[in-house]
């Protein structure tokens, strides 16, 4: 089984977006992306302008923004791949803005009106993935919004040999003031339950937007509990985190306190520059190859390998 993951792509200064011809070449199974599929607040439209929309200009700014994306012809080749399954989680950039934390938008009237297009938005994109982006799966404009759609919370999704899929959100429940979250507690507590009803030697990948232990920008240090609680689940259970945000590759392995090992994989830039429109030009993914005795991990870089790695499933290390 092959498992393509990328994150950070913007259809304005990349529009043509070579890294899923790279992608497709390889013919994954699945394709997982960890956030940031378009800017809202970047190529035009910057923070304080998105701040200062009504509900219904914000509904059409994210949709356009997705719409693009969506358009872009080397994507709708891969994800149209027929033996392809393809997940999204969000980070900030498709939620609202650089930075933006849902759980402290919400209490704030001048800002949260703009939770529930974004949730709609989202839930469309995520349907039209699901639908290998067929004509018609992503609905046309003017985009007509369920204020009612929930936010995407946590779901999980077996992808078969013994590999479980976590499926996060970082962005609905996040608050960097007082009582510190990333997923919250509710989520975390899902992920506990779900690794520990699972067969013992699964194989566990967490899709993560933010990285989990870098020392700049945002991380899931910001919240100490979540951290541990991470830490906590690696030391019993087999974890790989997908990880992106950060406009750059990396592959990291922490060792626990009982010995165990915690892996991530981080991939960030298909088609973006170091800052967004600004700086070097990111072409970056990653790709695992998964088999019933081993993990196999490759992660690209313009088109050259940059990190490569395996795990033994036995052992985990």
């Amino acid at each position: 089984m092959r498992i393509a993951f990328a994150s950070c792509m913007t259809s304005f200064r990349f529009p043509d977006q070579s890294a899923w011809d790279e992608i497709a070449a390889r013919q994954p199974d699945v394709l997982v992306l960890l956030g940031d599929s378009a800017y809202y607040d970047a190529d035009g439209a910057s923070m304080s302008q998105v701040k200062s929309m009504s509900a219904h200009d914000f509904a059409v700014h994210a949709h356009g923004r997705l719409a693009r994306q969506i358009a872009r012809p080397s994507f709708q080749a891969l994800v149209a791949q027929p033996q392809l399954t393809t997940h999204a989680i969000w980070d900030d950039h498709d939620f609202l803005w650089n930075g933006a934390c849902g759980a402290e938008i919400a209490g704030q009237p001048h800002l949260s009106h703009l939770i529930p297009p974004s949730r709609a938005v989202f839930a469309a994109y995520r349907k039209a993935l699901a639908a290998r982006l067929a004509p018609g799966s992503f609905p046309p404009a003017p985009f007509m919004w369920d204020a009612t759609t929930p936010e995407p919370g946590y779901s999980n999704v077996a992808l078969g040999q013994n590999v479980l899929l976590h499926l996060t959100d970082g962005r609905s429940y996040k608050t960097r003031r007082g009582r510190k979250a990333l997923l919250g507690a509710a989520q975390m507590s899902a992920i506990e339950a779900a690794c520990n009803a699972a067969d013992p030697s699964t194989v566990h990948l967490i899709a993560s937007g933010i990285v989990f232990d870098a020392r700049n920008g945002e991380t899931w240090l910001d919240c100490k509990d979540e951290y541990g609680r991470m830490q906590a689940l690696a030391m019993n259970h087999r974890i790989l985190i997908l990880s992106g945000d950060i406009h750059d590759n990396n592959l990291a392995s922490y060792r626990l306190t009982n010995g165990r090992f915690l892996f991530e994989a981080t991939s960030s830039g298909a088609a973006v520059c170091t800052a967004v429109t600004v700086g070097a030009e990111q072409r970056n993914w990653g790709l695992l190859n998964v088999d019933a005795n081993r993990v196999g991990i490759e992660i690209f870089k313009s088109g050259v390998t940059q990190y490569a790695g395996s795990i033994d499933r036995a052992t985990w290390t």
